[in-house]
């Protein structure tokens, strides 16, 4: 069955008066859809005018939602079902879902040593340099802004966009490069000139031209990011990042190179890269399903296969663990929880977890998880967890 939901924070956004217009677009096609989307959207202005709500609990409408669909029954393993069951109406299940909130944070809090509870999932947002020097926070406006050029960029509140060169006098007589920085809890997507996208992750930088003209479209990475090239078998698209530098025509590969981390990979999709390592004269070609894996306190890279979901899945909303260790997971979900850890017990970092989790799920409900298939206890205490058997 064709799925014609959307996101309940794309509706709150909506409510707010936040959506762009690109949102604005989605929303007003699924309001046309039926006159139940109308009904559904209609009881939801009310619910927030009539109680009130506030910001925090509205946002943990779409992770109520997703609960009552995922039926978990104390395992990690969640995969999201979208069935409704006996035909149940979409107004009916707003109650539900108003009714899981209640549920779900009075029982949150008995069953999890929590002293305050101030960490949520992260959000678009970025900080734009120019290379004037001057900065621009994105994530909630839209617009466009001028590039010292005079090339203009288009803004969204989720993506930033490059209008490619149409003509050789638009091509600028230097190259001029930008920087976008996506902070810890944060995530953006970039559009380049030539058309590549970029998913960035949190806690990370991307340096890039604003046009490329030469013969190599080159740009610079550091943390985590996931891109789909633009094939141009005239021009090859480079990604520096850490020791390695990755080389490809046209294909959709992730690399992430986090300066805190021992480990970088370059993980192929689609498509064929080489991956070389300059100062120590090695070089790789990968094939769709290949890894390259730099160890930096050993200096060694090796290649090989994996399952790519693992490593990108995160590109569109999910985090896939297999066989992960604790302390490597909760580093990853901390940049995009924004939280700190402090283990009690050195050996629970070695614990192993495998499963899948959604990124907007509420984190003490992913705590519960791990709590309930295995020894490991957490207390959170505002932006802090502390982790213990």
């Amino acid at each position: 069955m064709e799925d014609k939901t959307i996101p309940a924070k794309l509706i709150y956004r909506k409510i707010k008066g936040k959506l762009s217009a690109v949102e604005e677009e989605r929303f007003d096609a699924w309001l046309k859809e039926g006159w139940e989307h109308r009904e559904y959207y209609e009881r939801m202005q009310r619910i927030y005018q009539e109680e009130n709500m506030q910001e925090v609990a509205v946002g943990k409408i779409q992770d109520a939602w997703e609960m009552f669909e995922k039926r978990v029954q104390g395992r990690w393993r969640v995969e999201r079902k979208r069935r409704w069951m006996w035909g149940m109406s979409v107004a009916a299940s707003v109650v539900i879902v108003l009714c899981l909130i209640m549920y779900y944070q009075v029982n949150t809090r008995k069953d999890m040593n929590i002293a305050v509870q101030n960490i949520v999932p992260g959000q678009y947002n970025a900080i734009l340099e120019m290379a004037d020097g001057s900065t621009y926070h994105l994530g909630e406006q839209q617009g466009s802004l001028q590039e010292k050029t005079g090339r203009l960029i288009k803004i969204d509140s989720t993506l930033v966009s490059y209008l490619p060169v149409s003509n050789k006098q638009e091509i600028p007589q230097e190259i001029v490069y930008n920087k976008l920085s996506v902070p810890r809890g944060g995530e953006y997507r970039i559009e380049l000139e030539d058309g590549t996208k970029v998913w960035m992750n949190s806690e990370s930088c991307l340096r890039y031209p604003v046009a490329f003209f030469n013969d190599m479209r080159e740009v610079y990475l550091e943390g985590e990011a996931y891109f789909e090239v633009q094939r141009d078998v005239d021009r090859p698209f480079i990604v520096h990042s850490g020791e390695q530098k990755v080389t490809v025509l046209g294909t959709s590969f992730g690399i992430s190179c986090y300066a805190s981390e021992v480990n970088d990979y370059t993980t192929l999709v689609s498509g064929k890269v080489k991956v070389d390592f300059e100062r120590r004269k090695q070089s790789f070609v990968l094939e769709p399903g290949m890894q390259v894996v730099y160890n930096k306190e050993s200096d060694v890279a090796t290649e090989k296969k994996v399952d790519v979901a693992e490593f990108v899945a995160w590109k569109n909303g999910k985090y896939v663990f297999k066989q992960k260790r604790l302390v490597d997971i909760l580093s990853t979900l901390s940049r995009w929880y924004d939280f700190e850890v402090f283990y009690r017990n050195e050996d629970v970092k070695e614990v192993l977890f495998s499963g899948e989790l959604r990124r907007f799920d509420d984190f003490s409900y992913l705590l519960q998880l791990i709590e309930r298939t295995s020894d490991v206890k957490f207390v959170i205490d505002k932006k802090i967890v502390q982790v213990m058997r």
